[in-house]
């Protein structure tokens, strides 16, 4: 933990220097931008009047390529003050809430580990992520990362194109669970209940590829999420009432879908967020105390999910 008796002297001391000189470059990078968003928008207005009425294709074709210039001269102008934004203060928040959580802006949790997971049926043929925190939290390791995975269509359309449809787009977290499990156990949300009723949970014991349809004693629980295992006993000795109760909050907390698999002593976890993370902004200065508590709460919110899941208490060992 930090020698820092609380965040407010950490911004003042450590962060607020570094803020006020990523600030002065974000100003400079501000009135490029905005240079650029004039002659994007001009450029634009000129080659829509200039352009033929008769050529429907011309008209908007060429002003979308420059539109599209425009952003990619926009991405390059804010790419280096957002990398050091990245490297310079969030790398110094993680050490704030923990001096052996790592970080890397353009790392991710492999592609391996979440196709491995088993939450997701559908197969990852784009995948992308993030803001990467790796550590040893207590006894737990843990490491998480924003990831973003997508399915290639093949829908028969004949456009020559790939169509690729989302699969998650949020949170993927891997933490140690201290146990072997000799079988997986997947913990995912309730949505056919919800919507179909007493239909619903037959639907649930119909699925061919989860395995089998574990009833819980939780009506709680099983409103909100339907929980598939190739063992019922493992699977019930996992979720305690204790846990179960514990995953409940960590959903209430986050006001998110949430998944978990239990597998090869692991338990993933993914929370779905449209939301980007841990990014700096470019017309607002980043020298705010409030915006720096922002990043900090969301960061101690993952790593909390250690404490939340009860994950450092070791009611097992591993065989």
């Amino acid at each position: 933990m930090s020698s820092y008796n609380n965040f407010r002297e950490f911004y003042e001391q450590e962060l607020l220097p570094h803020l006020k000189i990523i600030d002065s470059k974000r100003k400079r990078v501000e009135k490029r931008v905005i240079t650029a968003l004039l002659v994007t928008a001009a450029a634009i207005a000129t080659e829509i009047i200039i352009f033929p009425k008769d050529n429907e294709a011309l008209r908007v074709m060429v002003p979308m390529l420059t539109g599209i210039a425009g952003i990619i001269f926009i991405s390059i102008f804010s790419k280096s003050y957002r990398q050091e934004y990245k490297t310079t203060i969030i790398a110094r928040i993680a050490g704030f809430v923990d001096e052996g959580l790592s970080y890397t802006p353009a790392g991710t949790v492999p592609a391996s580990e979440f196709v491995k997971s088993e939450i997701f049926p559908l197969k990852c043929d784009r995948y992308k992520g993030e803001d990467h925190f790796r550590g040893r939290l207590g006894k737990t390791d843990i490491e998480f990362s924003e990831v973003v995975a997508e399915h290639r269509n093949t829908n028969g359309s004949g456009s020559g194109k790939d169509e690729y449809i989302s699969i998650f787009r949020g949170l993927f977290i891997i933490a140690d669970f201290n146990k072997h499990f000799k079988t997986r156990t997947l913990v995912l949300p309730d949505t056919a209940e919800r919507l179909f009723g007493k239909f619903g949970q037959k639907l649930q014991s119909m699925s061919l590829t989860r395995g089998k349809l574990i009833r819980l004693e939780d009506p709680r629980f099983e409103k909100e999420f339907c929980v598939y295992g190739d063992d019922q006993v493992e699977s019930r000795y996992i979720l305690t009432p204790s846990l179960m109760e514990r995953i409940l909050a960590l959903k209430g907390k986050w006001k998110s879908t949430v998944y978990l698999s239990f597998l090869d002593s692991k338990v993933y976890i993914a929370i779905r967020m449209n939301r980007n993370l841990f990014e700096t902004r470019l017309f607002k200065p980043v020298a705010d105390f409030s915006f720096m508590e922002e990043n900090l709460r969301f960061l101690t919110l993952l790593t909390g999910i250690v404490e939340d899941l009860n994950l450092n208490t070791r009611i097992w060992t591993k065989e």
